[in-house]
């Protein structure tokens, strides 16, 4: 009797269960837009995407030992699972989701310089006088002071304009022609001024490879170093000129032509990931790391450098995390859907 009492009990609870079953309202929702939700299969009529089907969970029938038993267990994995976004493989490729791995690289910064072929009567003006206050205070009492004033204020004037104690030298000593700075150079290479601004200044040092592109060629790279960096910012719009030397060997470049110089800058050795991996929320930056091969967890990470492409990062993933790096706009929008309110509002 109380083996038929217990069997019965049971099929009465299976009963009970499989109504609360259908009882359940499906929802289809648009992984594009999560805020539209119908009832039923379909497309969504914003983007025309398949509506996906939101998962529910029905809720259990459990004895007191069971429902102790899920107590336990929920207090010990709740952190772990609070903020876990269960997403299935077919709907991870549905959405695009691709991921990869969190590493040290070497990072470098490219920095792009407005830049044109040099013409500078000022420049120019300069060294020449420079070059007849060297020539008077020969004719003159060498130890007189007003010879020694003129060459000093051509030499302050020559700093200030940029040239370096070497190029001073080779400026002043005839060794080099400075009819190059109004006319163009015939030796086979060109004096390239740029511009960069203030932000970049502590990156640019003289000696740095560089590579000038021409609107003029189009198709044709010249390559060269900076050779001085001039000592005064350009306060109108916060822009310091640097001055480099190209191959020229067929002498296309003429004063006033326009371009841009490309210089990569090595930075450090870093933990890095791709900026697309980045979601910015305005309060942190977030990621979101893959946990298993259906699971993804939002992380807070701490940014230091920043390239074109990468983020070095400081705190928040270690070497090896799988992270997303496309569609995780999407993946966010699922969590929202789970989760409630917005990734601002995540508690990390």
């Amino acid at each position: 009797m109380k083996k038929t009492f217990i069997f019965i009990l049971t099929i009465f609870t299976l009963i009970g269960f499989l109504e609360s079953c259908k009882k359940e309202k499906e929802t289809w929702y648009c992984p594009m837009h999560p805020t539209y939700t119908s009832d039923k299969k379909g497309q969504c009529p914003i983007c025309n995407m398949n509506l996906v089907k939101k998962e529910i969970t029905p809720a259990k029938s459990t004895s007191h030992f069971e429902h102790d038993h899920e107590n336990m267990s929920s207090e010990t994995n709740s952190k772990k699972e609070e903020h876990t976004i269960y997403l299935p493989e077919e709907k991870q490729r549905l959405i695009g989701i691709k991921t990869t791995s969190v590493k040290v690289m070497e990072l470098n910064k490219k920095i792009i310089a407005y830049s044109r072929v040099a013409y500078d009567p000022e420049l120019y003006t300069a060294i020449l006088e420079y070059r007849e206050a060297k020539k008077a205070s020969q004719l003159l009492d060498e130890s007189a002071s007003f010879s020694n004033g003129i060459i000093t204020s051509s030499l302050v004037r020559l700093k200030q304009l940029g040239l370096s104690d070497s190029q001073i030298s080779q400026w002043g000593n005839s060794t080099r022609n400075p009819d190059e700075l109004i006319l163009g150079s015939k030796n086979g290479r060109a004096y390239i001024y740029s511009s960069i601004y203030e932000s970049d200044i502590g990156y640019i040092k003289k000696g740095l490879k560089v590579i000038l592109k021409m609107d003029s060629y189009p198709d044709k790279i010249f390559t060269g170093n900076i050779q001085s960096i001039d000592s005064i910012l350009d306060e109108q719009n916060r822009t310091l000129r640097f001055r480099s030397y190209v191959a020229d060997k067929d002498n296309l470049l003429k004063p006033q032509m326009f371009g841009n110089i490309e210089i990569s800058i090595p930075l450090n050795k870093a933990l890095s990931i791709p900026k697309s991996a980045i979601l910015n929320t305005g309060k942190h930056k977030l990621a979101y790391k893959k946990v298993s091969s259906e699971e993804f967890s939002p992380v807070m990470v701490k940014t230091g450098l920043e390239t074109d492409d990468f983020y070095e990062v400081l705190e928040g993933l270690s070497e090896g995390d799988e992270i997303v790096v496309e569609s995780n706009f999407l993946l966010d929008s699922e969590s929202k859907i789970k989760l409630g309110g917005s990734s601002n509002e995540h508690n990390h």
